[in-house]
């Protein structure tokens, strides 16, 4: 890597480890060049300010957790090894909780600032539609597939996902999702019984 991108790249992923310990109103530039190890004024070197690295750094972490998930998710057709390996990249997600804790933290903040806002927003937008993508493999094929409005349901299983972590950001209380996961596991071995069994589960 060139040392510019180099360098670029240490700013970011300073910027997510200094949100995600420190939270929103501690993240400046003197908390980020501490978390990093360099000088403050290496951050205008490479952003024009605060919320532009900020910014950068919400597209950096989202972009290297999409490609996670995509690479896991994205020749999944059953609905039990969706379910499996959603689970096992939530748990990658709470080793390294930077990403995570960095994103609530920016959702956060995010009604005084329209240039987070907007970014938050488009944000959103390609994990709806990857869950959209998934949520189609699942019923390519069944009964259901020209009836279940896949966009709709991506963007609400985006919505609540986000909903359980602001909820556990505010807590700490971890329990909540793995507990959603083990009630869903029935509901995703009912779905390959039937569905890809050529009859409706419903």
């Amino acid at each position: 890597m060139a040392p510019r991108a180099e360098a670029r790249k240490r700013l970011l992923e300073a910027a997510v480890r200094t949100l995600a310990v420190e939270g929103y109103g501690g993240t400046t530039a003197r908390s980020i060049a501490r978390n990093g190890g360099f000088a403050p004024g290496v951050i205008y070197y490479h952003f024009e300010d605060l919320e532009d690295l900020l910014l950068a750094a919400l597209r950096h972490t989202s972009q290297i957790r999409m490609a996670c998930y995509e690479d896991a998710l994205g020749s999944c057709t059953d609905a039990t090894e969706l379910l499996s390996r959603l689970r096992e990249l939530y748990a990658e997600d709470m080793q390294d909780q930077g990403h995570i804790d960095a994103v609530q933290e920016l959702f956060a903040a995010s009604s005084t600032s329209p240039r987070l806002r907007a970014e938050l927003l488009a944000h959103v937008e390609p994990w709806a539609d990857f869950a959209a993508a998934a949520i189609r493999r699942l019923v390519e094929g069944t009964a259901l597939e020209s009836l279940v409005p896949s966009r709709e349901i991506g963007l609400m299983a985006v919505a609540m996902f986000l909903g359980l972590q602001t909820i556990t950001h505010l807590d700490g209380d971890r329990n909540r999702i793995e507990s959603l996961f083990s009630t869903a596991e029935p509901v995703a071995i009912l779905w390959d019984a039937f569905a890809r069994g050529g009859s409706s589960p419903l």
